[in-house]
């Protein structure tokens, strides 16, 4: 039998790590965990003796993960967040108000968890559970209601309700900028260190796809060290490792904060959206999270984001 507590960190401290990595600050972390600054801290440090790497960069402001934490803590996420729905699920199974959503990790991590507070503000009778998919299109299988996709909303057999249209836009850290050439055209960008997310499903964005747009075709392997998913590419961007491509739903908060700027005045509108996708088949409860997030998205995230997006880089 396979002893974990001999193979990870202590789960007080994973909890602490995962905190601080997604609010940033180990103040706001310590408010959240109902335990001191000083408490979070040496939780983080035990997790970081035990694993024998350093996961945050304590001297910036915020905080930011180190390349390696990064990767652990996307990992640490996944594991966390697929852990909580089999609890709810567990506490809750003869308890008819529940809603299980599927989401890429880092449409989950960055657009929809940030905004699921306000859903159960509004409908607290309603309990969210969440599934994160590593790669490719979150699912409908048993046991999922709503599946959060990225695509051109055609999947034969379900019903698609367009959230909204993205757009790609090239950004980095105010620091990275700050200490780099200046960007004025696409080719300036191959002199730059870009960060690349790979996918096997080409509906993702690539930088040969952006260079292409604006009639730039280099020749060879672009420059910058790759990621396995798009969580990741950000991660390494706000640590100011280099520039990557900004989507809406996943940068937009970003950009809003100051902890990313755009870097050229050239966004790219894809034909391809963010969708909520559910079975052809009336559920209360998925006709109440529709109305709500399309609600939501329309008159909050969306005007937000094609405000922020339209004046932030003129």
């Amino acid at each position: 039998m396979m002893q974990y507590w001999k193979t990870i960190p202590p789960l007080k401290s994973l909890l602490a790590v995962e905190a601080v990595a997604r609010l940033r600050s180990f103040t706001r972390a310590g408010e959240e965990l109902n335990t001191s600054q000083s408490a979070v801290s040496h939780s983080v440090t035990l997790a970081e003796s035990f694993l024998e790497t350093r996961l945050f960069d304590r001297s910036a402001r915020p905080v930011a993960l180190t390349p390696e934490g990064a990767e652990y803590v996307s990992s640490l996420t996944s594991c966390l967040a697929q852990l909580s729905a089999d609890t709810q699920a567990l506490r809750h199974r003869k308890d008819g108000n529940i809603l299980t959503i599927s989401c890429n990790l880092a449409y989950g991590n960055y657009w929809l968890l940030p905004r699921l507070k306000a859903f159960h503000e509004a409908r607290p009778d309603i309990q969210v559970n969440m599934v994160t998919a590593f790669h490719g299109l979150s699912s409908l299988d048993p046991g999922i209601d709503v599946a959060i996709r990225f695509g051109r909303g055609n999947w034969p057999g379900y019903q698609a309700h367009l959230l909204f249209h993205e757009q790609i836009l090239p950004v980095a850290s105010p620091g990275y900028v700050q200490n780099s050439d200046t960007i004025s055209a696409p080719e300036d960008l191959l002199k730059h260190t870009l960060l690349h997310a790979h996918s096997g499903d080409k509906s993702w964005y690539d930088w040969p796809q952006w260079f292409s747009k604006f009639g730039v075709h280099p020749s060879g392997t672009l420059p910058g060290p790759s990621f396995d998913n798009h969580l990741l590419m950000m991660q390494s961007a706000l640590s100011g490792r280099g520039v990557a491509l900004g989507w809406i739903g996943t940068a937009t908060d970003f950009l809003k904060e100051g902890q990313l700027v755009p870097v050229i005045d050239k966004p790219v509108i894809l034909d391809e959206a963010l969708y909520a996708v559910v079975r052809n088949q009336r559920d209360p409860r998925v006709a109440d999270f529709l109305d709500w997030i399309s609600s939501h998205t329309n008159d909050h995230f969306k005007t937000l984001a094609e405000r922020y997006w339209a004046t932030s880089h003129s």
